[in-house]
């Protein structure tokens, strides 16, 4: 896999709260070149979302494996928080991985595209390859939730935890309008295309269902989800699950564990506790990591998704 070289060491804390404690602004640094080098491995570990070609592995495909960065050299931009966005989040990982790691030349970054005077849009990457090949590079990493009682103005089954969203609706945005914005300076593109990462996460009820969106990649990454008043039943379930880690945004990228910064471990009572008083105040969905012991110490069994009960029929907070 692309991201096989990095290595990330398994780091464990088990606490009562959801939130992560303050830390010391000295530890910052290392504390998010950690976290960044885990989901930067796991973005390029990850089958795409969509289906069809895919940035990251067309690149791969033509310049050859990446025999290894220093991770130091694609981190060291993080000494402060970044942005709640996952989006930009996931963006901010891959410029240094670019740039630095497949040594692609930077023409334009968050290039605002222009017509009649109006903003109409805006290209994410626009690079060129050592032999000269210009590629531009749309990104995006999308969560969806099996939901196929929806009534989403395009018909979607997918929708996401702002059920505003839908895959359909991504899809076609990214497809038919970003990817086809040209800006007269940078010239015609040799290759237009996405940089897609994400999760489709199926019902408790109906986890080993095989339907997906028409333009999803078969391989896609699945995940679980669930009501808030659901959690107890799966509780009761022979799940294996044995430790509950909540990731705060932008954070919903590997699902580590990273003490004094993104996350805590919880068992399933610490969690439920915690979940209740979430919810009793608020309507905001939460990604959890579901983790069960191996051998080799607690693993990522499920990525799950917990929203309220009233969705998707009610306003959500980001």
């Amino acid at each position: 896999s692309l991201g096989e070289y990095l290595h990330v060491p398994q780091m464990t804390l088990i606490t009562t709260s959801l939130s992560a404690p303050p830390v010391e602004h000295q530890t910052l640094p290392s504390l998010w070149q950690y976290q960044a080098h885990a989901d930067l491995k796991w973005i390029l570990d990850s089958a795409p979302l969509f289906e069809g070609p895919d940035g990251l592995g067309e690149l791969a495909s033509i310049h050859g494996k990446v025999k290894g960065v220093p991770i130091t050299s694609l981190t060291s931009h993080f000494k402060t928080p970044p942005s709640r966005r996952v989006g930009l989040y996931f963006e901010s990982l891959l410029s240094p991985w670019l740039i630095q790691g497949l040594h692609l030349e930077l023409e334009a970054h968050h290039l605002q595209v222009f017509e009649n005077g109006r903003t109409v849009g805006e290209i994410d990457f626009s690079v060129r390859d050592p032999q000269g090949i210009r590629w531009r590079l749309e990104s995006t990493i999308k969560f969806y939730l099996h939901y196929p009682n929806s009534n989403s103005a395009d018909g979607s089954s997918f929708i996401g935890p702002d059920p505003r969203d839908s895959f359909e609706r991504k899809y076609a945005h990214l497809t038919e309008r970003q990817l086809r914005l040209r800006v007269p300076e940078l010239g015609h593109p040799d290759h237009a295309l996405p940089i897609a990462r994400g999760i489709l996460f199926y019902h408790l009820a109906d986890l080993h269902n095989s339907q997906r969106p028409a333009k999803a990649n078969p391989k896609h990454v699945r995940g679980l989800w669930m009501k808030a008043s659901e959690w107890a039943d799966f509780c009761g379930l022979s799940s294996g699950v044995e430790r509950v880690i909540n990731l705060p945004k932008p954070f919903w990228i590997s699902g580590i564990s990273n003490p004094g910064l993104t996350s805590r471990e919880l068992t399933l009572t610490e969690a439920t506790n915690a979940l209740k008083a979430h919810f009793s105040c608020s309507r905001t969905a939460l990604m959890l990591s579901l983790h069960q012991s191996t051998d080799k110490g607690y693993c990522e069994k499920w990525r799950c998704i917990i929203v309220a009960d009233t969705w998707p029929n009610c306003d959500l907070q980001s």
